[in-house]
């Protein structure tokens, strides 16, 4: 458990500048906690320490944690802006996240951004003599990140990109089918990795009427 020992020291180290105890046993257990493990034998089984030191986003699970610590007698708060400081000091390259809802709203906005910016879908864009594309997509990962199997997240999404037509150019259309698998690396239970986007199919709806292939 390399690297969280070397959290955990960190954390203990922080919590003894403020006058505050804090047992090593106790901040494994928060620790793991934190990084969605119901017990510190759990997160050992996972072998989430591995995947620890090669993630570089790591998603906090503030509902367990606050849990673990009131039944611990711990202020839940104190602890997790202490891990907070202590992953950024250990993995300065890594993006760590206070709950998982802000990191999935950062995940949506990437791909839906990553779709629009697609070559394929661009060249559908330029065919609409439209401007502003964009897309509203809904991820399905909202409850899953206390499952982890060992394989990346990904789910396939069809969705329409839109666009704001100038009424003084020739109508071609203003939506394009998309169909395109989005897949996040993942490393652990709250550890992830990049984010890959393939777009399979792009398709303008030509003058407005819907594609048969979609």
């Amino acid at each position: 458990m390399t690297q969280l020992s070397a959290i955990v020291f960190a954390v203990r180290r922080a919590f003894a500048a403020q006058g505050m105890a804090l047992s090593t046993g106790h901040a494994q257990q928060l620790a793991a906690a934190a990084l969605g493990h119901n017990n510190l034998a759990s997160y050992q089984a996972a072998n989430d320490d591995a995947g620890l030191a090669v993630a570089s986003v790591i998603v906090v699970d503030p509902g367990r944690l606050h849990d673990r610590a009131t039944g611990l007698g711990y202020d839940g708060s104190a602890f997790a802006q202490a891990l907070s400081a202590a992953l950024g000091a250990r993995f300065p390259a890594a993006r760590i996240y206070s709950d998982h809802e802000d990191w999935l709203t950062d995940v949506q906005n990437h791909f839906e951004l990553a779709i629009i910016n697609d070559g394929h879908v661009e060249s559908e864009v330029a065919m609409t003599n439209g401007t502003f594309p964009r897309i509203d997509i809904e991820l399905p990962w909202w409850e899953t990140l206390d499952e982890y199997d060992g394989d990346d997240l990904s789910t396939e999404i069809e969705g329409l990109v839109t666009v704001d037509q100038d009424d003084d150019r020739a109508y071609y259309g203003h939506e394009i089918d998309v169909r395109a698998t989005l897949t996040v690396e993942r490393f652990g239970r709250r550890l992830f990795g990049d984010y890959r986007l393939e777009v399979e199919k792009a398709s303008l709806r030509w003058l407005g009427e819907p594609n048969p292939s979609f």
